[in-house]
C-alpha cells in the first residue's frame, strides 16, 4: 500500500502542509527581528482556507526556535491562557502565623493556629502573569488564538492590553490570531484592541495555478513508487480551484483509489483513477463542507445565494439588480443580506453592482439544494 500523506480534516493538523511560503519566511525573520512588522499576524479566510493548519505551522516553528508557545482556542480563551501561565485556576495555601508578644521585657511567641488562604488566577492576573513569563523566557513567547471571531471582545481586549504592556517593556513576544473574514474589521474597530489594529492582516486566498501545481508536485515527490503525469496534475489542480481543503481531499481520494488496486511496488497514475478520485472527492466535499455551510445560514441568505446561482453570467459574475429581481424585491431591502454574505467570505463584490461566489462549487450546490427543497415542498403540498 502506498503512503497517503493527504489528510482532509477541518480544524486539525494535516499530514502535509503546502503553500503560504511567503508568510512562513516572514515569520522566520520576525522571530529574530524584534522591530519587524510581522511580530503580530491576523489571518482571515473562509472555512477550509488553511487558517488552523497555518497557525500550527507557526507554532511548530516557534517551538523549534526555543520559544515558549501557547496555543489557545476560542472557548474561555482568557481562562485557558491564565491557567497555562499560572499553572492553576485556584490554589489554597496553609500558613502558620505567630503572634509576637512581650512579657516583662521578655520576647516570646504564641502560635494562633494555621490559616488557609485561597489564591485565584483570573482575568485581572493576565498582565502580571504574562510579564513574569516573558521575564523567565530565554528565547521569547509566541501565542496563537484560533477562531478569534468566537472570542468575546472583552477577552480580546484583555489579551491586547497584556501584549501591549509586554511590548512596551521590550519583551520578546509574538502573536498570531485567525478567524473568518468579518472578524478583522469587527475586532480592530473595538477601542481596546489597538494592538491587533497594527497586526499584519493576511487574507488567505485561493492558491494560484502555479502555487497549487508546485504544492502537488512537492507532495507527490514524497510518495515512494508513485509517478504522476503533468496532465493528471493539471486535472487535480483545475478541480481544486486552488482551495487548500479541496486539494487535500482530491489527493486523499486519489491515493485511496490507487491503493484499492495496489499490486506492484511502483505505479503510474492513470487518467481514469484521477477522474474517479475527483468524483468521490467532490461528493465528500459537498457532504463535509458545503452542506454544513448552507445549513448554518438563515433562510434569507440561502434564498439570496439561490437567486445568485440562477443569474451567473459567462464571467461568473452576477448583477445585484438581477438578484433583487429574482427575489421580487429592491436592492436596498436585501443589502444587509448581501453584506452578511460578503463579511463571511461566502460571496464577494469585485466591482460596483456585481457579486460573485467565493467558495468553489457552491453555486452548483445551491442549485442542487434548491431542487431538493422544491421536491420536498411539492411532496408536502401533495401530502405524500
Amino acid at each position: 500500500m502506498f503512503y497517503n500523506p493527504f489528510s482532509p480534516i477541518f480544524g486539525g493538523k494535516p499530514g502535509v502542509f503546502f503553500g503560504r511560503s511567503n508568510i512562513l519566511s516572514r515569520f522566520d525573520l520576525a522571530m529574530i527581528d524584534q522591530g519587524s512588522d510581522d511580530r503580530a499576524f491576523f489571518f482571515t479566510g473562509t472555512r477550509g482556507s488553511g487558517k488552523t493548519a497555518l497557525l500550527e505551522q507557526l507554532s511548530m516553528k516557534a517551538t523549534k526556535a526555543g520559544r515558549i508557545v501557547f496555543d489557545l482556542g476560542p472557548d474561555d480563551m482568557i481562562a485557558q491562557f491564565v491557567h497555562e501561565l499560572a499553572g492553576f485556576d485556584e490554589k489554597t495555601e496553609t500558613v502558620n502565623p505567630q503572634a509576637n508578644i512581650s512579657i516583662l521585657g521578655t520576647g516570646g511567641g504564641i502560635s494562633v493556629g494555621s490559616v488557609s488562604k485561597t489564591r485565584r488566577a483570573g482575568r485581572e492576573s493576565l498582565q502580571s502573569l504574562l510579564l513574569d513569563a516573558c521575564l523567565k523566557s530565554k528565547k521569547g513567547l509566541f501565542v496563537t488564538v484560533d477562531e478569534v471571531q468566537k472570542v468575546p471582545l472583552e477577552d480580546i481586549s484583555a489579551l491586547c492590553n497584556a501584549f501591549q504592556m509586554a511590548s512596551r517593556k521590550g519583551y520578546d513576544i509574538m502573536l498570531a490570531v485567525a478567524g473568518l473574514p468579518y472578524s478583522h474589521a469587527h475586532i480592530i474597530r473595538h477601542e481596546g484592541c489597538t494592538y491587533l489594529r497594527r497586526a499584519a492582516h493576511e487574507e488567505l486566498a485561493l492558491f494560484t495555478w502555479d502555487e497549487a501545481d508546485d504544492a502537488y508536485k512537492g507532495v507527490f515527490s514524497t510518495i515512494k513508487g508513485i509517478a504522476i503525469s503533468q496532465e493528471c496534475l493539471d486535472s487535480l489542480n483545475s478541480s481544486s480551484y486552488g482551495h487548500p481543503y479541496l486539494m487535500q481531499l482530491l489527493g486523499y481520494h486519489l491515493l485511496l483509489k490507487i491503493n484499492e488496486g495496489y499490486v506492484e511496488k511502483t505505479h503510474i497514475v492513470s487518467k481514469n483513477e484521477v477522474e474517479k478520485a475527483i468524483s468521490n472527492a467532490l461528493l465528500a466535499y459537498e457532504t463535509r463542507a458545503l452542506k454544513p455551510l448552507i445549513d448554518e445560514l438563515p433562510n434569507s441568505e440561502r434564498k439570496y445565494l439561490s437567486a445568485m446561482s440562477a443569474c451567473l453570467n459567462e464571467d461568473r459574475l452576477v448583477p445585484t439588480s438581477a438578484v433583487a429581481k429574482v427575489l421580487d424585491t429592491t436592492q436596498n431591502k436585501v443589502s444587509k443580506v448581501r453584506a452578511n454574505l460578503i463579511d463571511n467570505g461566502i460571496i464577494a463584490a469585485p466591482e460596483r453592482g456585481y457579486v460573485m461566489f467565493c467558495i468553489p462549487y457552491l453555486a452548483d450546490y445551491v442549485k442542487k439544494d434548491n431542487e431538493v427543497a422544491t421536491a420536498v415542498e411539492i411532496a408536502r403540498k401533495r401530502r405524500v
